[in-house]
């Protein structure tokens, strides 16, 4: 590491500290949170998802979130093409790390003409059967750990608007096919992004859409809660952002109410993009907001995996926010968070 680097890495920690003793004073941290990292390395070559696996164990990363994408498995009937996650688990196998297996979007023929994947299946059996196949070639692989579907609380993946009773169904019906396979499965919610509910139905806010789970007994039989609760341009410590990170209590709390004082809140996805778009941090910054979520989720006995979101840049347009989460920049150089999640 460089001078500069180390400097950068050593006022980030400060800062860090600083943040989080203004923001944990009524909490305790407990044991190390579990870091996991979300990846995206369907069009690599082995030496490219070698070098990224190598990367990851340096970072301190335990657990990698992997799309189990069925419209791209089985894009017929009965018919399965494993070969993208069977890389991936490979590589976790061999190096003692876990896989959060994300079971999720819909191939053409199981869902409703001019629907895209990211449309509910017409028959939950469909999605349900899907699942029974992914546990069965994975479970006997170590993979314990199942999240249905992402995001559903907004249309841009469940279209064409969030349907909390229908999600229910479809996680009920997962559920139940992945326990009928392997009864020590872990079973989480699709992760719930943040937002207010929407006058056009278009988002339905984390609390809103936990209630809906609560009452049509998702929730009830899930494992454990997942969110994905962004705060960006802002720090996670800070107010305002609804269904930011700040807001997680709230949601242990909603399960405290129904009687789950003890189910795990499950962070899958967190991150923060850098670039020069609206919202985006600076590279100092992104690392900064990472170790702050870890202090804070650490400080909560409630929370489960922290997920980053995500290993490496999508893209190479700064101006794209949605190019730049990564703490990997395309080329696969480390920004600032790299640095700082190898040194922390």
């Amino acid at each position: 590491m460089t001078r500069r680097m180390r400097v950068a890495v050593t006022a980030i920690t400060a800062v860090v500290a600083m943040l989080l003793g203004s923001c944990q004073a009524t909490a305790e941290p407990t044991d190390p949170v579990p870091l996991g990292m979300g990846v995206h390395m369907m069009f690599d070559d082995d030496t490219s998802i070698d070098r990224q696996f190598d990367l990851l164990e340096q970072m301190n990363i335990t657990m990698v979130r992997v799309d189990l994408d069925w419209s791209a498995i089985e894009g017929e009937p009965d018919r399965y093409d494993w070969s993208y996650p069977d890389r991936i688990v490979a590589q976790a196998e061999a190096r003692g790390m876990q896989v959060l297996a994300l079971l999720t979007y819909t191939p053409t023929w199981a869902r409703p003409p001019g629907t895209t994947s990211h449309a509910p299946p017409t028959q939950v059996d469909d999605f349900a059967g899907f699942a029974r196949a992914a546990v069965t070639r994975y479970a006997p692989r170590g993979v314990r750990d199942w999240e249905v579907w992402n995001e559903p609380n907004i249309s841009d993946f469940w279209s064409p608007l969030p349907d909390v009773d229908a999600y229910g169904d479809l996680f009920l019906g997962a559920a139940d096919a992945i326990r009928q396979v392997d009864n020590r499965a872990t079973v989480i919610t699709g992760g719930l992004t943040r937002g207010t509910d929407t006058v056009d139905g278009r988002r339905i806010s984390q609390t809103t859409f936990l209630e809906g789970l609560y009452r049509n007994g998702a929730a009830k039989s899930a494992d454990a809660i997942a969110v994905h609760p962004y705060s960006f341009p802002g720090l996670p410590s800070a107010a305002g952002v609804v269904g930011g990170f700040a807001d997680v209590p709230q949601l242990h709390a909603l399960a405290q109410r129904n009687g789950d004082a003890d189910k795990k809140i499950w962070i899958t996805e967190f991150g923060a993009p850098t670039g020069t778009a609206a919202e985006a941090m600076s590279e100092r910054d992104q690392a900064t907001s990472l170790l702050e979520a870890r202090g804070l989720a650490e400080s909560w006995d409630w929370a489960g995996p922290l997920v980053f979101y995500e290993l490496r840049d999508s893209g190479t347009d700064p101006a794209e926010l949605e190019d730049n989460f990564g703490v990997l920049r395309a080329d696969l150089s480390p920004k600032d968070a790299a640095t700082a999640l190898m040194d922390n």
